[in-house]
C-alpha cells in the first residue's frame, strides 16, 4: 500500500488539487474567526459502519479557526482534544477519510448558529433494499443480473434482527462512472448554481446558503434526498462531510481524490428560492 501511496501520480493529485479545501470552506461561507470542527474516520476498518472510538484505529475528532488554518492541504493541521497538532496528510496516507461539520457551532456540544447550506449525497454504488421472505430476495437477485446495462461486483444478503433480508449489491467502477455522468445530465438544470464534490461513488451536492433557518434544515435535506432519490440519512444539523483534497481511502489499493468539480455562482440561495426553484414539499 506504501508503494502505491508514495507514487508519482498520488503526489501530483495532491498538487492538483491542493487548494480544492480551502475553495470549498470558503464557498460554504465560513468567516475568519469561526472554528471548523471535523472528524477522520478509518476508512477500510468503519465501512458501512457508525463512527468508532473503540476499534484499533479510533475517530478523531479535530478544530482549528479558519484564519489559522493553512493554505493547502499538504500542510493542513488541526487541533486535537488535547490541542495536540495532527497533520492531516499523514493520517489520509494511513487510511483515514476527511470529513468536516457543514453548518456551524461554536463547540461541539453548543446549539447550531448558522446554516452554511443546503446538501445531498449522492451514491451510485449500491443497490440495497430491506425485503420480507427469501423468495423475494431470490427473485430481486434475479431481476439486478438479468438487466443488461448493470455491472455487479458483489451481492451479498444478512438476514437482520427483524428477521427481515437486506439486499446489498454493490457496483463496479465502469457502471458507476456511467452513472455519474448520467445523473449530471438528467440533473443538469436543476444543480447548474450549486457546488458539485466528486466522490468515488458519486457526488455531494451544496447549496450555499445566506440567512438560512435552523429549523426548515431538516424539512429541506428531508424533501431534497426525495427529489434526486440521494441518501434519506443525510438530514441532521450535526452532518459531516467529505472535504475535497484528500482520498477516499475505503480500498487503500485505489484510492480516489475527493475533488471540487464546480464551485456555482458566486451568490448565495436562500432556502425559499431552494424550495421555490426544485419544487420541493418540505417534509417535517
Amino acid at each position: 500500500m506504501a508503494q502505491r501511496l508514495s507514487s508519482k501520480r498520488y503526489t501530483k493529485n495532491l498538487r492538483r488539487f491542493s487548494t480544492h479545501a480551502r475553495q470549498f470552506i470558503k464557498k460554504l461561507g465560513c468567516k475568519p474567526n469561526e472554528q471548523l470542527h471535523f472528524i477522520l474516520v478509518h476508512d477500510p476498518k468503519n465501512k458501512n459502519k457508525k463512527f468508532s472510538s473503540s476499534s484499533i484505529h479510533p475517530a478523531m475528532t479535530l478544530h482549528k479557526p479558519l484564519n489559522l488554518l493553512e493554505k493547502r492541504t499538504p500542510q493542513f493541521t488541526l487541533f486535537s482534544k488535547r490541542n495536540k497538532l495532527i497533520h492531516l496528510l499523514t493520517q489520509n496516507k494511513k487510511g483515514y477519510a476527511v470529513f468536516m461539520e457543514i453548518n456551524y457551532r461554536e463547540t461541539r456540544t453548543s446549539d447550531f448558529k448558522k446554516i452554511r447550506a443546503q446538501f445531498i449525497d449522492v451514491d451510485l454504488n449500491k443497490i440495497s433494499m430491506h425485503l420480507d421472505t427469501k423468495e423475494q430476495v431470490k427473485q430481486m437477485i434475479e431481476s439486478i443480473q438479468s438487466d443488461p446495462a448493470e455491472q455487479l461486483q458483489s451481492i451479498t444478503v444478512k438476514k437482520t434482527k427483524q428477521g427481515k433480508y437486506y439486499l446489498l449489491a454493490l457496483r463496479k467502477k465502469q457502471r458507476v462512472t456511467k452513472l455519474k455522468n448520467a445523473f449530471l445530465k438528467k440533473f443538469k438544470t436543476q444543480i447548474k448554481d450549486t457546488m458539485i464534490i466528486e466522490t468515488k461513488n458519486g457526488y455531494h451536492i451544496y447549496w450555499a446558503l445566506q440567512g438560512g433557518s435552523v429549523s426548515k434544515f431538516v424539512p429541506i435535506q428531508k424533501a431534497l434526498a426525495k427529489k434526486f432519490s440521494s441518501d434519506p440519512m443525510i438530514t441532521n444539523l450535526s452532518r459531516v462531510m467529505r472535504i475535497p483534497g484528500f482520498y477516499h481511502m475505503k480500498n487503500p489499493g485505489s484510492p480516489f481524490m475527493v475533488r471540487v468539480k464546480q464551485l456555482g455562482r458566486k451568490k448565495p440561495f436562500s432556502q425559499e428560492e431552494i424550495i421555490h426553484s426544485l419544487a420541493l414539499e418540505p417534509i417535517q
